[in-house]
């Protein structure tokens, strides 16, 4: 059963995307020099899988936690042994995503689905994504490692 937002809940949503638009903003109006240069000087920000954000986030991160060095989504942090602290605020970066095109055609055995399309039917496009840093996340204690992970998947 879906649970529905409150009216208070959608007031928050809709004010931190507002927040998150106009960062946003404020981050594409720099040059890609600066952009570069920020992120020389502070460091590259790493998933906790290893790989760096693009400079942008980076630039994101730096924007709402200067001291931010590795990030995660919440089910990345609890597949790697660590959990949110109770009460932080998640940072926000682009996360990029496909969709299937309304206009896909039907794949059918005469007709492949990338045939006439470069794309192969999908769309790219970036939504907002929420991420934590190391700092704001704790170790699980061994006991409670399992349940936390088969919560996670």
């Amino acid at each position: 059963m879906r649970r529905h937002p409150s009216a208070e809940q959608k007031a928050a949503a809709t004010e931190r995307r507002a927040r998150f638009t106009e960062l946003a903003n404020r981050i594409a109006a720099l040059t890609d020099d600066e952009r570069a240069a920020l992120v020389a000087r502070v460091g590259a920000i790493v998933t906790c899988e290893g790989r760096a954000l693009s400079t942008h986030n980076s630039c994101l991160v730096f924007a709402q936690l200067p001291t931010a060095s590795m990030v995660g989504g919440f089910r990345q942090w609890l597949a790697h042994g660590r959990r949110i602290q109770r009460g932080e605020r998640g940072l926000m970066i682009w996360v990029p995503t496909s969709r299937k095109d309304a206009t896909t055609p039907v794949v059918t055995e005469s007709q492949p689905a990338n045939e006439g399309r470069a794309d192969g039917g999908q769309r790219a496009g970036f939504v907002m994504g929420t991420v934590f840093d190391i700092s704001q996340t704790e170790a699980v204690d061994s006991q409670s490692a399992p349940v936390a992970a088969a919560k996670a998947a």
